[in-house]
């Protein structure tokens, strides 16, 4: 249905403007109703804009080309980075930081570990498009991976299994973010906050090796207990019994072997396997450049993060030995944004990935309050 509508000259607002769109709920230059806009956002943050405009053609018999769709989906991504910014600012002051904490709902409950994962995975852009050979010719190879930064945030209350033993957890929150570490560790902390980083008995943070990570940690959780995966640990003493016995061979299996044991099921497992480390140089009385600077590695490796790998109490005490959620996390996200032969600008993918992430945190309603159901209001008045 087309609407037609009069509009005219606002002397106050000094704009030309439609008066019967405030009735209406559409907002300023909107192309269309309430319900088309969030039609067309719903569906673009699932499918690439052209299968997305034949959906919704099929299902709802709205016709929207796939470059309507697409302005449309960057003008809701650029109103849910408005949102965004206006909670990072909420930083600034003891009464924002009062607000974003209450929105944490834990004020009422039995003490609690929050668990916070981070990682980063890689999104390919259009910079410097057309721009290959002659770059090249200069000895310059083009720019086209980029980092997003990536995080999750949730009790540990929260995981549980299902019927088939897969870990699952019921709440958490989303951070994903092209914009540098600098807003990502912002974004973090607004998200931490709000699932209840202020109300937290303990706050555990896991992540994989990188630095930039755990130097996250320290500045902004600086109390937090870390803990590295143990998956990426594992694959540093896999890589390291390959480069000095060779890959498969009954040797590194047999050096392999007692090593995990250690690690997962004693107390101090990674000071033995650190100290196997050592004792190898003695053991082996002539290794290649190769495997000294392998074994060196390694042994610098486990040096520096042996306290972060307190594999046997954390089984005691139910908590995640690895981060599989952000893992799963950057998957999910990667399923838009890395699909075949897709390339993005840094301007559409921020506001896309902030949309994703709004709509992940149950928190579409803030862009579109007339999605809020009537049960929904009902057990918000309950709770409250």
């Amino acid at each position: 249905m087309v609407l037609k509508r009069d509009y005219g000259w606002c002397e106050n607002c000094a704009r030309y403007w439609h008066p019967a769109d405030n009735a209406l709920g559409i907002e300023t230059q909107a192309p269309a109703s309430p319900r088309v806009q969030e039609i067309a956002a719903l569906i673009s943050i699932r499918d690439p804009y052209g299968q997305g405009a034949k959906d919704i053609e099929r299902l709802t018999g709205v016709c929207l080309s796939a470059s309507a769709l697409h302005r449309e989906a960057q003008r809701q991504g650029q109103r849910a980075l408005q949102l965004r910014e206006r909670d990072i600012g909420l930083l600034n002051s003891p009464e924002g930081l009062a607000q974003l904490s209450a929105e944490s709902g834990a004020a009422q409950l039995q003490p609690f570990t929050l668990v916070i994962e981070i990682d980063a995975w890689n999104i390919r852009e259009r910079d410097q498009w057309g721009q290959s050979r002659k770059l090249r010719r200069k000895g310059q190879e083009p720019q086209r991976w980029h980092w997003v930064y990536t995080g999750t945030v949730f009790r540990l209350d929260q995981r549980g299994q299902t019927d088939g033993a897969r870990s699952v957890v019921s709440q958490r929150g989303y951070v994903a973010t092209r914009q540098g570490l600098e807003s990502f560790t912002q974004q973090l902390y607004v998200e931490a906050i709000r699932r209840g980083l202020f109300q937290a008995q303990q706050v555990l943070v896991i992540a994989d090796g990188a630095v930039w990570i755990w130097n996250l940690a320290t500045d902004r959780f600086k109390d937090a207990k870390q803990r590295i995966d143990l998956f990426h640990v594992k694959q540093h003493l896999y890589q390291l019994a390959y480069s000095i016995y060779g890959e498969g061979t009954e040797e590194a299996k047999q050096w392999l072997k007692p090593l995990l044991k250690h690690l997962e099921q004693h107390r101090d497992g990674s000071l033995e396997v650190l100290s196997a480390l050592e004792g190898l140089r003695q053991k082996l009385k002539t290794m290649s450049p190769f495997q000294q600077e392998a074994l060196d590695r390694e042994i610098g490796y486990f040096r520096t993060h042996q306290h972060r790998m307190d594999y046997k109490q954390a089984k005691a005490c139910g908590e995640p030995l690895g981060s599989g959620a952000v893992e799963s996390t950057a998957s999910q996200y990667q399923t838009r944004f890395k699909r075949t032969g897709q390339f993005w600008t840094f301007e559409g993918d921020e506001a896309l990935l902030a949309l994703v992430t709004l709509y992940r945190n149950q928190r579409w309603h803030l862009l579109f309050p007339h999605s809020i159901r009537a049960s929904d209001t009902v057990s918000e008045s309950t709770a409250k």
